[in-house]
């Protein structure tokens, strides 16, 4: 083995990756329409569409619903972006607890696998720290949580993915340089953000990416449970 290029650190996106989440994101749009008086509902569709062709900006749409006036645009923005996180934190939480939803294939087996070895596990994901940190302790524990070497949400960074930034940042607060981490990613502008960072990146498709482009991809796997099944051994040997 080459020592110079050893595995330092394992980077994980959280949604789509560690459980399949995105739909929830949805969910929690509807719940907020919902709150607001809308009659908006958004399909499965509706919502994939919006991903592809709103760059995030889902918002713009439905303050537009809203007929204010465009200088309450950020204000506006800002509290329903803040309520339509506690929304999706409260849907995930709830079906986490109520056995409604799992963690994807193997994730859990892998993580263990990285803390009995002593590898550095840390999260980078677009979703905002505290409610990342909440559906991280929810799904896999307080003390996988405070094992984190660190986790970087959204907010930490100025551009999102799939600019390179949260990966970045996240091997910056961990001291290692990125040719030494190892990502895991679901979709296709995430795998673009790990690239653009200098890492190794292993994709696992999620529901709403599987359209997406992972031919950049070191590997590419139907689930963290395989086939291949994905191991340290094999994430170290794509350093090699």
């Amino acid at each position: 083995m080459d020592r110079n290029m050893a595995m330092k650190l394992l980077i994980s996106d959280l949604d789509g990756t560690i459980l399949e989440t995105e739909d929830y994101h949805r969910l929690a749009y509807n719940a907020l329409f919902k709150e607001l008086g809308l009659e908006q509902v958004w399909s499965k569709k509706d919502y994939v569409d919006r991903l592809q062709t709103m760059g995030g900006n889902k918002f713009r749409e439905v303050f537009s619903w809203l007929n204010l006036p465009e200088e309450k645009f950020k204000e506006t923005k800002r509290n329903l972006y803040l309520r339509k996180t506690e929304l999706y934190v409260e849907l995930i939480t709830r079906d986490l607890r109520s056995g409604n939803l799992e963690l994807r294939s193997g994730i859990v087996r892998l993580f263990d696998e990285a803390r009995n070895l002593g590898l550095p596990v840390a999260i980078g994901t677009a979703c905002v720290g505290w409610a990342a940190e909440k559906v991280v302790e929810a799904a896999l524990g307080k003390e996988f949580l405070q094992s984190l070497t660190c986790l970087c949400g959204g907010e930490s960074v100025e551009r999102q993915k799939p600019a390179p930034d949260v990966y970045l940042l996240v091997a910056e607060k961990a001291s290692v340089n990125p040719q030494h981490c190892v990502v895991l990613e679901d979709t296709g502008h995430g795998l673009e953000a790990a690239k653009n960072a200098g890492m190794v990146c292993v994709v696992s498709p999620s529901e709403f990416a599987k359209g997406h482009d992972f031919s950049k991809s070191d590997l590419t796997v139907p689930d963290w449970s395989g086939p291949p099944v994905v191991n340290l051994d094999l994430l170290q040997s794509l350093l090699l």
